[in-house]
């Protein structure tokens, strides 16, 4: 099969064509239900060749494609290397306080076993 799109619909209507033939000459010999299938054969390709074809009016241009956007990307700011230097120390510090909280902090014992509220 042809990988062209504008082929392809084309050796579709050369198959319905080649059914349609064959259908002819099975009537002609008197198989008139061989010609009845070979008929639906080639209303089945001719349907084929009809979506191919819409399918090629709807099938975007390349041209879309290497197109520009419509609105430029925006600009991004970058930091200087001290700045996130800093920033990632701060966040670290942080994550090591977080971690430390819970073993510092001492849980209150309820004295005769009244609680402290």
């Amino acid at each position: 099969m042809p990988a062209n799109l504008g082929d392809i619909t084309t050796y579709h209507l050369e198959e319905a064509a080649r059914h349609h033939a064959l259908a002819q000459a099975a009537r002609a010999r008197g198989c008139f239900a061989e010609a009845e299938y070979q008929e639906g054969l080639a209303a089945r390709w001719e349907e084929a060749a009809q979506e191919q074809k819409i399918g090629v009016q709807q099938h975007p241009t390349r041209r879309m494609s290497t197109q520009r956007p419509i609105y430029p990307a925006p600009k991004t700011t970058s930091k200087p290397f001290s700045v996130i230097c800093w920033l990632a120390v701060v966040r670290g510090l942080k994550r090591i306080a977080a971690a430390l909280h819970p073993s510092m902090v001492k849980p209150r014992t309820p004295l005769g076993g009244l609680s402290p509220r």
